[in-house]
């Protein structure tokens, strides 16, 4: 039960930032329309709506490359293109994720719940009042940056795809075992699958970096291993929203959610280039 609260922790942290992330970097595109047709790159409709054979595409410029999805809910634009991501581009979506004003707002929501059922032999000072509260909120937000740092860093070293591949299943079983092996194998800049690098150093950094000041009974290597999985966890909580997209997005179009404006559509989940 308390790994579960953690993961809904974990999730609570994860998912705001990475919608606000998603909508920046696609405002970054709207004026070079590169998001404004969701289909696949390598078709174009003729007049009757119907596609025509796959047609040479130019070579997009540099600032026109990027996806605005990375491991997230893909509610703006597909997550995979056929654009190889160049280190500048994996770090301009970092920054997006990282410095956004609304990162700070997942940490205070994270840091309530735990405050609601705070861990067992807490001290009173990490639990309660304004001092409580600050101390969850640092080491959440702390957590957070250290593990978005540790995974960009991975990324651009190993050459791995910071992006979501959606699965070519339309089994709903199928596509959710797709979604949680995509925690541990991901894919290389080169399309090829590879072990998911990248996750695994930003779940050590999440849970390792809170050593440095967690309280007695808290601060050891067993506890540092615990707040790894549940980042994990979370990971694949985010790669299954993710690839049901396609359901839920019309939901949210509806409800005019703020800050969401998801545009997947199953028939645009297609295997990595």
């Amino acid at each position: 039960m308390k790994l579960l609260f953690n993961s809904v922790v974990a999730l609570a942290l994860l998912i705001p930032g990475s919608l606000l992330s998603a909508q920046a970097l696609a405002a970054d595109h709207s004026s070079a329309g590169q998001f404004s047709s969701l289909k696949s790159p390598l078709l174009v409709e003729n007049s009757n709506g119907l596609p025509d054979a796959p047609q040479a595409q130019s070579a997009p410029q540099e600032d026109q490359k990027i996806s605005p999805s990375g491991k997230l809910p893909a509610v703006l634009a597909p997550q995979v293109t056929s654009y190889r991501l160049s280190a500048h581009d994996k770090w301009k979506l970092y920054a997006h994720q990282a410095f956004n004003p609304f990162v700070l707002a997942p940490p205070a929501v994270a840091a309530g719940f735990t405050m609601i059922n705070p861990p067992s032999h807490y001290p009173h000072e990490w639990k309660a009042g304004g001092d409580g509260f600050g101390r969850l909120y640092g080491d959440f937000l702390a957590r957070t940056e250290a593990e978005r740092a540790a995974q960009v860093l991975t990324d651009v070293a190993v050459h791995e795809d910071p992006r979501y591949s959606p699965s070519t299943s339309t089994n709903y079983l199928g596509r959710t075992a797709h979604a949680i092996a995509f925690v541990v194998i991901d894919h290389s800049d080169s399309g090829h699958n590879m072990p998911a690098l990248s996750n695994f150093a930003g779940a050590a950094a999440s849970g390792f970096v809170s050593m440095a000041y967690m309280p007695n009974g808290y601060d050891d290597a067993t506890h540092a291993g615990q707040r790894s999985l549940t980042t994990l966890l979370g990971y694949a909580g985010l790669n299954i929203t993710n690839e049901f997209c396609p359901e839920w997005a019309p939901i949210v179009t509806k409800l005019h959610i703020p800050l969401v404006h998801p545009t997947c559509k199953s028939q645009e989940r297609t295997a990595h280039p």
